[in-house]
């Protein structure tokens, strides 16, 4: 059976971790192979040089052209919160200065806010067509459905929002909000974009119940393609400090999940019983935190995916050959 294109909008918080750049390649490995309409990557922290990363990406993948948006605010460096976690190598920076990796989009001065260029794109797609892959913040998405225009097209044009994020699926208990939402007790900002994102989004929201443990992570694979390769060099960057190069499949699992769940519906078991909720919750002595939990209180056209874990290895496997597929351009 053919499903034709997905078109998808993927979101991203590109330069604290590696597997941004791993779900980017797959996702031009897999409009390479004519699965996917890319339409545009939009950046959602305030780091200058991830978008110019991106276009070196785009670049390399023979769509130097293809839309990039960001997110405009000096009030969310993901890099800091990298460094407060132990965990930043600052690679895009460091790519985007070196000339092996051609681009022309140096800082996000050079690319439209990304609230102006999803509306200038949902307009142009017909009803109920478009997949918004978010593995980052939720700023851009909250400020899309701010805007009474945007707003209207999000319930036109999108057909649903599928979100990276820790432990999502039933329990009765607060578990703490992912990075990837702003939690962790970081980014207040972030996580309260998170929190209206989740309450007011018009169309359906698909997140994350597990992810593809070890020994099924991948990321060595890269060091066969070409050193000018810039997701081969974020990884090289990233894992150095590590002594390997395999990696977690968090972002790259989201996107398989989003292009093949329907074709392969029996790699998921999916949850509808309720709706995501975060909150912030308060302690008497003043601490506060953000949490998520799955409300069960109530039914919604939200769900949950749990990657089987029989699975984990062929998907891992087939994320791997994307990762490294060579361009057709």
């Amino acid at each position: 059976m053919c499903f034709g294109q997905i078109k998808i909008i993927y979101e991203t918080d590109m330069e604290t971790d590696c597997d941004d750049a791993g779900a980017l390649a797959m996702l031009h490995a897999l409009q390479d192979n004519g699965e996917v309409d890319l339409l545009a990557v939009m950046h959602n922290t305030s780091d200058d040089f991830s978008v110019g990363y991106i276009d070196a990406v785009n670049t390399y993948y023979g769509h130097p052209d293809l839309p990039i948006g960001s997110y405009k605010k000096d009030d969310t460096y993901s890099r800091d919160i990298a460094i407060l976690l132990k965990c930043c190598t600052d690679y895009t920076q460091q790519i985007v200065k070196d000339i092996r990796f051609v681009h022309d989009v140096d800082t996000r001065k050079d690319v439209p806010d990304a609230v102006d260029l999803y509306k200038e794109i949902l307009q142009q797609q017909p009803d109920s067509s478009v997949v918004i892959v978010s593995v980052g913040y939720l700023l851009n998405l909250k400020n899309l459905i701010k805007d009474d225009w945007g707003l209207q097209l999000v319930r036109k044009k999108v057909k649903e929002l599928i979100i990276i994020g820790r432990t999502w699926f039933p329990k009765d208990t607060m578990l703490p909000l992912s990075m990837n939402l702003g939690g962790q007790q970081i980014n207040h900002t972030a996580g309260m974009a998170s929190m209206e994102v989740f309450e007011h989004w018009p169309t359906p929201i698909h997140v994350a119940g597990n992810f593809i443990t070890k020994p099924y992570h991948r990321g060595k694979e890269l060091i066969n393609t070409p050193e000018n390769n810039p997701v081969r060099e974020a990884y090289r960057i990233y894992r150095e400090r590590y002594g390997d190069w395999d990696h977690h499949l968090a972002d790259l699992e989201t996107v398989y999940y989003a292009i093949y769940r329907d074709q392969k519906a029996e790699y998921f078991s999916l949850g509808t019983a309720g709706t995501p909720k975060i909150g912030l919750h308060s302690e008497p002595n003043g601490i506060r935190y953000f949490y998520n939990l799955w409300d069960t209180s109530e039914d919604s056209h939200h769900v949950y995916w749990l990657t089987k874990e029989d699975k984990f290895s062929e998907i891992s496997e087939r994320i791997g050959e994307l990762m490294v597929q060579t361009p057709k351009q």
